[in-house]
């Protein structure tokens, strides 16, 4: 991991996993210079997409040696659609997304919302054609939203956000062209977009990368292990003698093995009376602020 050797990681959560259009948004700290992203850290653990050389420094996350190092395995592009007009009526043939991540992270949501399965497929960021529709090659323009620091994300090949153009000189922080009429108000789009808001894979920064335990963390771990086990025993002999009725336990939103759905984060936003909706290309309202992010930090 020499390459990025000293750069600060991890910090970064589930609620501040949206960034906006712009490559670069969604960085909960360490951003010192919109233009680029060039020497940024990592808060979400994985490094972000590339877009080839000359792309807003981009470049240096992209590279045969270090996809085979990238977290989640290499880049992939997997296209979303959908033929069920009964689930989401006005669902056209057109409304074709892809989605750009690592390996991992495409398996994962290969079904979301009722989609067509399709196997992930290899990305190429220096491929420059992204005009028709099931285009292998999105391109920065074609960006309906960033996830994850701008390590992941959702486009939509009839989508032109000419301010992502590098002839545009983009920023991190950079306007947008408004959706196209046809996926503005589509409720699949929304649905993808909120299921990957709720179920893409967030890395254990603390296991990565891994280190050998010291002698004194392995007898404390061993020690543990015994009062545990202990308190377990103690714990089921109490229950055991407790003759109180069960308290019913709720059915999950979700079932086990399945992307959550819109429904599930409803339900899980609406509990904590929060809005569960957010549209493609707007950061999430319930973000922490920076500091708090910054209090998980550890370095490469």
């Amino acid at each position: 991991m020499s390459t990025f050797a000293g750069r600060e990681y991890a910090g970064g959560g589930r609620w501040n996993i949206l960034g906006t259009r712009a490559y670069g948004s969604g960085y909960p700290y360490g951003v010192s210079d919109q233009a680029t992203l060039k020497g940024r850290p990592f808060p979400h653990v994985m490094w972000p997409i590339s877009w080839g050389p000359g792309y807003m420094g981009g470049d240096e996350y992209w590279g045969p040696d270090l996809e085979v190092m990238r977290p989640g395995g290499v880049l992939g592009i997997l296209n979303v659609s959908t033929k069920d007009t009964g689930k989401w009526p006005g669902v056209g043939p057109d409304e074709v997304y892809t989605m750009i991540g690592d390996k991992e992270s495409l398996i994962d949501l290969v079904r979301v919302c009722h989609a067509i399965p399709a196997l992930p497929r290899k990305f190429d960021p220096t491929t420059t054609t992204a005009t028709a529709i099931n285009s292998t090659h999105p391109r920065p323009e074609n960006v309906i939203q960033y996830y994850r620091s701008s390590s992941f994300a959702l486009t939509y090949a009839n989508y032109n956000n000419t301010f992502a153009l590098p002839s545009s000189n983009p920023t991190s922080n950079h306007g947008s062209v408004a959706l196209p009429g046809n996926i503005v108000n589509s409720r699949f789009l929304y649905c993808v977009n909120d299921t990957i808001r709720a179920s893409l894979p967030l890395h254990d920064a603390f296991a990565w990368p891994k280190k050998k335990l010291s002698k004194g963390a392995i007898a404390g771990a061993v020690v543990g292990s015994v009062v545990g086990a202990i308190a377990l025993c103690w714990c089921c002999i109490w229950l055991n003698n407790d003759k109180r009725a069960p308290t019913p336990v709720p059915p999950p939103a979700t079932k086990p093995g399945e992307p959550a759905t819109a429904a599930a984060v409803k339900n899980e936003y609406e509990a904590n009376g929060k809005s569960h909706e957010t549209k493609p290309g707007e950061e999430d309202k319930d973000k922490v602020k920076d500091k708090d992010a910054k209090d998980n930090i550890v370095y490469v």
